[in-house]
């Protein structure tokens, strides 16, 4: 018989855990539960001495195949789909395990499954998981489980998904095209120092005579380039290194870093609105799914990427537990979050309508995110080929302007 390791709570209160043989999981929970034992979790043990190897692990080749965000979306629409229907959580989730293609996947729910049949919560089953399913869903979830209106809930979180995977590709791809002129400009001016002005240098020395100035500076930019080239790309490549370990394990220089980035020139708007547009659909979802102000505050802090306003929203949080309104930590975090955020909250906050307010300034601020990033990309593309275009003709200026100065020597 398959060995299971259990977990209950004894007369006294206290977590006990056990292991035992039971001729299958539903069989162990309902086993315990006619002994009067209150369980919190069974997950069955795989023994050595039997050789026997779960076959919902995950192996190598599982971690090698990734899970998308459509993947996950889909996994909600269709659980969602199914508990309408009538079905049962576990059932709905057997379903979707036989049906899914993607192996990775298809162990993931069949895990969750085995979870739930042994007594866990949904939430903490999907909590295994939190490269795949974030906070956000989690803390959702929950809400769902507690309120009753899970098939509800799970709907509610594949149309979020859904629309911000659209918003995020829709700002991606906005950016593609400045990065790929950039990309190809420094291409270009490598190929031309590195290789094309080399080949030119010892005929225009060799003919002797005063070059012209950008002559000069060309062939001086290229000796530089091929002595100390390696050593400057290893020292920007440390630098850069350095810096990216810094932020990962250093507070303050997150912090710091992600509070200077709100305030960059072109690209701190776009900093900023991402901020507004994260803090405010994130809080209006929860607010609406009945978590309570300061759990909601909590999940948006673990689902908002910037550290600086990561700090403010802790802020917010204690000041809730304290009585006080949300409006007025807002206020006082201008750097971050613009008034009109402040101003939107308030009037939630007085109307008692906060989800609908957070979510009409979460639209709004996105709006005003995608026209400034597509007038951004509308000054930065011509600019960039205007540079780009101004350095090939700077070198080849510089290079007839060398050969006509050696044929003067010549002559």
């Amino acid at each position: 018989m398959p060995l299971f390791r259990y977990t209950t709570i004894d007369a006294r209160g206290k977590e006990v855990e056990m292991t035992g043989e039971f001729s299958g999981l539903s069989g162990a929970a309902a086993t315990l539960r006619n002994q009067g034992k209150l369980v919190l979790s069974i997950e069955e043990v795989y023994a050595e001495k039997t050789g026997a190897e779960d076959p919902l692990r995950l192996s190598f080749l599982d971690y090698l195949s990734s899970v998308k965000k459509s993947d996950v979306v889909l996994f909600f629409r269709q659980l969602a789909t199914l508990i309408i229907a009538g079905v049962t959580l576990s059932n709905a989730l057997f379903v979707l395990e036989k049906q899914t293609q993607k192996r990775r996947l298809r162990k993931i729910i069949g895990t969750i499954r085995r979870d739930i049949e042994g007594g866990s919560t949904f939430k903490k089953a999907l909590m295994r998981y939190p490269r795949i399913f974030d906070t956000l869903v989690v803390g959702m979830v929950h809400a769902g489980e507690v309120s009753g209106m899970l098939d509800l809930l799970l709907d509610r979180i594949a149309t979020y998904l859904e629309d911000q995977a659209t918003f995020r590709t829709q700002v991606i791809s906005s950016f593609i095209y400045p990065a790929i002129v950039v990309l190809m400009s420094i291409l270009v001016i490598s190929f031309l120092v590195g290789f094309v002005i080399p080949k030119f240098v010892p005929i225009i020395k060799g003919m002797g005579g005063v070059l012209p100035w950008n002559t000069q500076f060309l062939i001086d930019l290229s000796d530089w380039f091929r002595a100390y080239g390696k050593h400057a790309f290893a020292g920007i490549t440390a630098i850069i290194g350095v810096s990216v370990l810094f932020y990962k394990f250093v507070d303050v220089v997150r912090y710091w870093t992600d509070r200077i980035k709100i305030k960059l020139p072109v690209l701190g708007r776009i900093f900023s609105y991402t901020i507004v547009v994260q803090f405010s659909e994130n809080l209006s979802i929860l607010v609406r799914s009945g978590i309570n102000l300061a759990e909601c505050l909590r999940i948006v802090h673990d689902a908002v990427g910037n550290h600086a306003a990561k700090a403010v929203i802790r802020t917010m949080e204690r000041m809730i537990l304290r009585g006080e309104s949300l409006s007025r930590p807002l206020r006082t975090a201008g750097y971050i979050f613009p008034p009109m955020v402040a101003d939107m909250v308030a009037v939630g906050e007085e109307t008692g309508n906060m989800d609908r307010t957070l979510e009409l300034a979460a639209e709004i601020y996105k709006k005003m995110l995608t026209t400034y990033v597509k007038r951004m990309n509308a000054m930065i593309e011509p600019a960039l080929i205007i540079i780009l275009g101004s350095i090939v003709g700077f070198v080849a200026w510089a290079l007839i302007a060398g050969v006509l100065a050696m044929y003067g020597n010549v002559g």
